[in-house]
């Protein structure tokens, strides 16, 4: 039973306040019954009589003891003030994020109509010079969307491996989400120093990636592996390495990034003044992924392979991979009860020590 934030664990006790108008009654009804009877000379001057203060409060000494009485009531039916505890167990994930970071990366082949026409207007070879254009690259976008993943993990590992024609671990796996953002930021660098060489090691950058995950005690276990080349640079390759994976029990999904065909924005040299400038230049078939390995990979792992040729479609793949690795979450939940019983018992005594004072000193009776 629970009246406003108190408990009471014995509310059967409350049955006992029934007797309290009982009492009053009885108090009553033997008031009215009581005779006193005194020789006085002057009966007129006796009439005229006023009650005395005493008199007038004579009845508080009861009224203290039935006040203890329900003091004592309520002490009876236990009252306890209930404490919410809460505990949060959590199963949680983790997820190894393989970044491609060749120099086919600074492609600029995922761009809005928008960000085209922004581009083209400004300065190419001040652009070149100042590397601005890598935040409207393939890797510029992937950065975006994969800072934007993993802000909405909360309880999960995460680390992150970077490859192109050799494969490192920039981050182990870790609950330190500002640090492996800032270091996300940085693998733009990492594009640009390998932007003359064009190779790319999928296989080694798997590889990487499962051996940070392999002491895992993780209930889940995952590699997203983001790639817009072929794998042309790896030691093992990349089919080996998905059965690594699975017989580690970690799941791959592998993202494809970039247009299949049609033009792209590209900077372009006049042989006589060696001025840059704006240009647009056909993909070619060699630039293209290698859907088929990607889906090997995915399939041997019991992951998703995709494809995102702007950065909508990475956002949705993303979004995606979220909803399918959710981190499970079990609230135990139960209340802790302090008893509160004590001030009670405390008030009931002290008005039962203060009706017994009065009755026998202030309003003491003489027959």
């Amino acid at each position: 039973m629970d009246i406003g934030a108190l408990h009471f664990q014995n509310p059967e006790a409350f049955w006992l306040l029934l007797f309290v108008p009982l009492l009053v009654a009885l108090y009553v009804y033997r008031q009215q019954r009581r005779k006193s009877t005194i020789k006085f000379p002057a009966l007129a001057i006796a009439k005229k009589a006023v009650p005395s203060r005493r008199v007038r409060f004579r009845h508080i000494v009861p009224a203290f003891r039935l006040a203890a009485l329900v003091c004592f009531v309520v002490a009876l039916a236990r009252p306890q003030n209930a404490m919410e505890v809460e505990y949060t167990s959590t199963d949680g994930v983790d997820i190894m994020l393989a970044l491609d970071v060749s120099g086919s990366m600074g492609t600029l082949d995922m761009l809005t109509r928008t960000e085209q026409a922004k581009l083209g207007v400004m300065n190419a070879e001040k652009i070149l010079k100042r590397g601005e254009y890598w935040k409207y690259s393939r890797l510029g976008y992937a950065q975006d969307v994969i800072a934007e993943f993993i802000g909405k993990r909360h309880s999960d590992r995460i680390g992150l491996s970077a490859f192109g024609a050799r494969s490192f671990t920039q981050c182990p796996l870790t609950m330190d989400y500002g640090s492996l953002l800032e270091i996300l930021k940085a693998s733009d660098d990492l594009a640009r120093d390998t932007l003359v060489n064009n190779r790319t090691a999928i296989g080694d950058g798997l590889m990487n990636a499962l051996a940070r995950l392999k002491m895992s005690d993780a209930k889940s276990r995952v590699v997203i592996l983001l790639t817009d080349g072929r794998d042309n640079a790896s030691v093992v390759p990349p089919v080996r390495a998905a059965e690594v994976a699975k017989s580690l029990g970690v799941k791959v999904y592998t993202v494809g990034v970039g247009k299949k065909s049609g033009k792209i924005l590209a900077f372009q040299q006049n042989p006589w003044t060696g001025e840059i400038s704006w240009g647009e230049r056909d993909i070619t078939p060699e630039e293209g992924i290698d859907e088929d390995v990607l889906k090997a990979i995915a399939s041997k792992t019991g992951g998703r392979f995709y494809r995102a040729e702007n950065k909508a479609e990475l956002e949705k793949i993303y979004s995606e991979i979220d909803e399918l690795e959710k981190t499970e979450i079990e609230t135990i939940a139960y209340a802790r009860y302090a008893e509160k019983f004590y001030p009670w018992l405390l008030v009931g005594a002290l008005l039962i020590l203060l009706e017994l004072i009065l009755a026998n000193t202030r309003f003491v009776r003489i027959p």
